[in-house]
């Protein structure tokens, strides 16, 4: 199979844009309840938006989405305080540190080298998962309002209980994005002899 240089890129990106957007609409957690056992993608859609969008525009619609969906949510329970917090705000550093990640991490299957990519993508991901989780959760206890002051024993409880999610989801959905990519650079896209040698864009 072989992709034309001149159209594919932005075919490619408008296509990632429409399944990252399918994809919060039908995970963000508890919103639609046909789906609600599928694992939220929120913070993977944010490192995959930073890995293959690449655009700043892209995070401001994410988030503006995600906050969209929320306010829905709570407008239809008619119930706006368990969704919204003093700490609902630094969500937003943690997408941001996301996409942020997602940006730097994006591998390149043609040019460097299997092993090189895999490592550079684990480790990332997984440090900036887990930056991510203690910004979104150590915020939500400590400036909800809604829990005493908790010793770093407890908080450590709390931790141990909703971490693991955390890291294991956005892995499911990054790892299954970028096998597909790997699919698609290494075995679909047949680059020309004409501009193989001299286009080094993804």
């Amino acid at each position: 199979m072989k992709l034309s240089t001149s159209q594919s890129p932005n075919a490619m990106l408008i296509a990632v844009l429409a399944i990252l957007t399918v994809l919060m609409l039908v995970t963000r957690t508890h919103h639609f309840a046909s789906f609600d056992q599928l694992p939220s993608a929120s913070t993977a859609i944010f490192f995959l938006a930073g890995m293959y969008l690449r655009r700043l525009s892209a995070f401001w619609f994410f988030y503006l989405l995600s906050i969209t969906l929320d306010l829905s949510s709570a407008y239809v329970r008619g119930d706006f305080s368990s969704c919204l917090s003093p700490s609902y705000p630094l969500l937003a550093l943690s997408y941001a540190l996301m996409f942020g990640a997602g940006f730097y991490a994006k591998p390149n299957w043609q040019h460097s080298a299997l092993l090189i990519n895999i490592i550079k993508l684990t480790l990332v991901l997984y440090a900036a998962t887990t930056v991510a989780f203690f910004i979104s959760n150590g915020s939500y206890y400590a400036f909800s309002g809604r829990f005493e002051p908790l010793s770093w024993q407890a908080y450590s409880m709390r931790f141990d209980k909703y971490y693991l999610r955390s890291i294991t989801n956005p892995v499911f959905y990054v790892v299954v994005a970028t096998a597909i990519h790997f699919v698609i650079a290494r075995l679909l896209v047949k680059p020309s002899p004409t501009h193989g040698a001299i286009n080094h864009h993804d």
